[in-house]
């Protein structure tokens, strides 16, 4: 049976900070030092932190364990086998059951420092899906209340479905919370994931059927057409 394989991946980090009050994106933020970044967060603007990804869609066989640069040095079960592919410029290797029939790719927007710029030790402002070789579940949700909400917010207001992704195994409580949904900006998403066209950093229109909008709803088809579930990857760089 075919399934629905989410790679994502935050490398390489691309920062960002989004000037809500201006509806701006300042995109060459990665080698500011933390004088620089600290005045940044004390002005009267508000700022919001955030990280660009990008996601890979695969769509065939189930996909067990995925990792960057080495390959897997394990028995394998009846039927896996051992692939690789290239995303970002970098190998990613996959044990899986099966042969990968399709893939897309989608640039992806996460919250990274908090409010005030500051990220901790394991350099984790707001929360979110920590890296590792086994995958998340992936489960397609309508009538989400908190994704409803989006529409609600919007100038003019209206009636969103609340059709999101829900990511299932977090090791917390904020991370069972995490879910991946359409976001027109960094200030869509606290711990969740907004995916858009592949490359698309701009600020996108705050309405029905905008680039994100159609992005997420393009990953839930293909999961609904395969029962409505699927695995996340992701990877540890």
């Amino acid at each position: 049976m075919e399934t629905v394989t989410l790679l994502h991946t935050r490398w390489p980090k691309d920062e960002f900070i989004y000037n809500h009050s201006l509806r701006s994106i300042e995109d060459d933020v990665d080698d500011l030092t933390a004088e620089e970044r600290g005045a940044r967060y004390q002005t009267r603007e508000k700022l919001l932190s955030g990280l660009w990804g990008t996601m890979r869609m695969l769509v065939g066989g189930s996909v067990r364990l995925a990792r960057f640069d080495d390959p897997f040095n394990i028995p394998l079960a009846p039927g896996e086998h051992q692939e690789c592919v290239m995303l970002e410029g970098r190998r990613v290797h996959l044990v899986v059951k099966g042969a990968i029939e399709a893939k897309k790719d989608f640039t992806t927007i996460e919250r990274y420092r908090t409010n005030d710029g500051k990220v901790n030790k394991w350099d984790i402002g707001y929360v979110r899906m920590v890296g590792r070789d086994q995958p998340y579940g992936l489960r397609a949700e309508t009538g989400n209340k908190v994704v409803k909400q989006l529409g609600e917010k919007r100038k003019p207001a209206y009636t969103h479905d609340g059709a999101c992704i829900r990511v299932l195994g977090g090791a917390t409580e904020q991370q069972r919370n995490i879910l991946i949904h359409e976001a027109t900006h960094v200030g869509w998403v606290v711990g969740c994931i907004g995916p858009r066209p592949y490359g698309n950093k701009e600020i996108l229109p705050e309405k029905p059927g905008n680039a994100s909008d159609q992005a997420v709803r393009e990953i839930i088809a293909e999961l609904k057409r395969r029962g409505g579930t699927g695995s996340l990857f992701v990877l540890r760089a």
